[in-house]
């Protein structure tokens, strides 16, 4: 696997989440729900780093279900939890709310959530890693690094474009252009 695959591979995975978001949540609000990602393009970054912190870090308990599944259930909460304190600190604001669901933590972590991120993390491994690495194998070898560079280019420009957006929105009383809910201090 040369950084080249593994960036398609990482957008793969971001993409997935994305479309795994936007199906909870629509099914959950019952109504379409499509922007779930901090900028324009439909890719969840948290899931990429999540399936590459699962990679590196869970992998060894693959087997065993019941440690993977708390594993995995911590993973994703501490990676939820540290990424809401980094939006809060940056922006005001984070994109999710938990604030109405039962056992939640200022609205940034639930137990309901965390029970379904050490589910996913059995369905990651058992169903999905191999088949996203397989998938991410089908770009053609000479479009690999074209791929992978426009995809880190995307995602840059968009999330510098978003990031200038949420600061300069920052000192306004309105609630930012594209957070999904506003926490004032």
């Amino acid at each position: 696997m040369n950084i080249y695959y593994m960036i398609n591979w990482f957008f793969l995975c971001s993409l997935l989440g994305y479309l795994l978001e936007c199906v909870v949540l629509s099914c959950e609000n019952r109504t379409p729900v499509l922007n779930r990602g901090f900028g324009h393009g439909p890719f969840c970054i948290i899931y990429g780093f999540g399936a590459l912190g699962a990679n590196l870090l869970l992998s060894p308990l693959s087997n065993d279900m019941i440690k993977l599944y708390f594993a995995a259930m911590t993973m994703a909460t501490f990676m939820e939890l540290v990424t809401a304190r980094a939006m809060i600190r940056l922006f005001g604001s984070f994109w999710w709310d938990y604030s109405k669901k039962k056992f939640n933590y200022k609205g940034i972590i639930c137990l309901e959530s965390s029970l379904g991120w050490g589910l996913l993390g059995i369905l990651y491994f058992r169903f999905l890693n191999g088949f996203l690495l397989h998938l991410a194998g089908f770009v053609p070898q000479r479009f690999e690094k074209r791929m992978a560079v426009s995809l880190v280019l995307f995602y840059l420009a968009d999330f510098l474009y978003c990031l200038r957006i949420q600061i300069r929105n920052k000192g306004e009383e309105q609630e930012p252009v594209i957070g999904r809910l506003s926490v004032r201090s």
